[in-house]
């Protein structure tokens, strides 16, 4: 490996899975990949931002670089639509029980590449390159991967971890600035359930962060000039991922510790599933941001956790242009779905609550009526 890289490795289901981060960690591809060659299902707008880079990738381990599909990247490709085209490509390039698909993008389309990886000839080889923050510090770590049904979030999916993730924060250059902010939600999530330091020196740049993305601070789909060199982005990066990787460990199918990284998002699905395909929706960060800082006034009107934590999480929410609220759906519609949560059981939605920094609660019961008041 380049000597430049940090290595993360977990065991995930049995399954050896490894992240590298690094400067040119995905021209590492070729150690994960076996023959026959892959073939890649590459975000589009991988293809048109970095097509240099791109071929500079495939040619390590494919030099016809001859298995490629370019799709659209976005939640509006988790759809079965989407998978049955990925089969039916899969089918025509012949790929075999030994193959191995590689997902070049952002998260949405690494969940649908990794699901078609887990479900093509009842499983494939699957190596990851996110190209996003939003990936890199959560779609692409930890093997699940899914795509959305019945007008719900991530309904369909399976555990299939990625043999290789390769972390290459160079990508970055070309994200627009509403991208940024999607990641930096689950960034704040990570610190907020398992790095403390992260955490502070997150807040500690708190000038810097607005700056660059807090509100008034440019275009949201735009790139963001000057952005790799202002913060130390790869250490960050590899702190948040490391919180994950540390959970995922511990509770691979998410029998437990995992439901830890659900904070912010029981809430948020709703609010993401509810506002898709209209002329104001939410992305998957800002709704996450919105969940967060919902639990964390609940919480403080339970007495459960410290009001200087929860104004500290809201103050760096903000920071990075993340709202904190939005409009409550027809409290009908949130129950319906509230109640199609993946973390439900025993006929009860059970909420992460926190009660500080790193201090959660991860068996909590809220009440629509509670997130009412705190919704506008």
């Amino acid at each position: 490996m380049n000597d430049t890289s940090r290595i993360i490795e977990m065991v995930l289901g049995g399954q050896p899975s490894r992240v590298v981060l690094g400067p040119l960690a995905a021209l590492e591809l070729s150690r994960f990949i076996p023959q026959p060659p892959p073939v890649y299902l590459v975000d589009e707008a991988v293809a048109r931002l970095q097509p240099a880079w791109l071929a500079a990738l495939q040619s390590g381990c494919d030099p016809d670089r001859s298995g490629t599909l370019v799709l659209p990247g976005g939640e509006s490709g988790k759809q079965l639509e989407r998978l049955g085209h990925i089969y039916a490509w899969l089918a025509e390039r012949g790929v075999p029980r030994d193959g191995t698909v590689v997902g070049i993008g952002g998260g949405a389309l690494l969940d649908v590449a990794g699901f078609a990886a887990a479900t093509w000839q009842r499983g494939v080889g699957w190596v990851s390159v996110p190209t996003t923050l939003l990936a890199m510090i959560d779609a692409a770590v930890g093997g699940k991967t899914g795509i959305n049904a019945a007008g719900l979030k991530n309904q369909v999916g399976a555990f299939h971890p990625a043999a290789g993730v390769m972390v290459d924060c160079g990508f970055l250059v070309s994200l627009p600035r509403a991208g940024w902010r999607d990641g930096l939600a689950e960034m704040i999530k990570a610190a907020v359930i398992g790095d403390t330091e992260l955490f502070s020196a997150m807040e500690a740049a708190t000038d810097g962060l607005r700056g660059l993305f807090g509100p008034g601070a440019g275009p949201a789909d735009e790139a963001v000039a000057g952005v790799l060199g202002a913060l130390p982005w790869r250490d960050w990066v590899a702190s948040a991922v490391a919180v994950k990787a540390d959970i995922v460990r511990r509770d691979f199918h998410e029998h437990g510790p995992r439901r830890a990284l659900n904070l912010g998002h029981t809430l948020g699905h709703a609010l993401e599933a509810w506002r898709a395909g209209t002329p104001d929706p939410l992305s998957h960060g800002q709704a996450v941001a919105i969940g967060m800082a919902v639990v964390f006034r609940i919480a403080v009107e339970r007495g459960q956790c410290p009001l200087t934590v929860a104004v500290r999480v809201n103050e760096l929410l903000d920071a990075c242009g993340l709202p904190t609220r939005c409009a409550a759906p027809p409290v009908n519609e949130l129950e319906r779905l509230l109640a199609a949560d993946k973390k439900r059981r025993d006929g009860r939605v059970r909420w992460v609550l926190p009660r500080g920094l790193r201090q959660l609660d991860l068996d909590g019961d809220v009440a629509t009526a509670d997130l009412l008041r705190w919704l506008d």
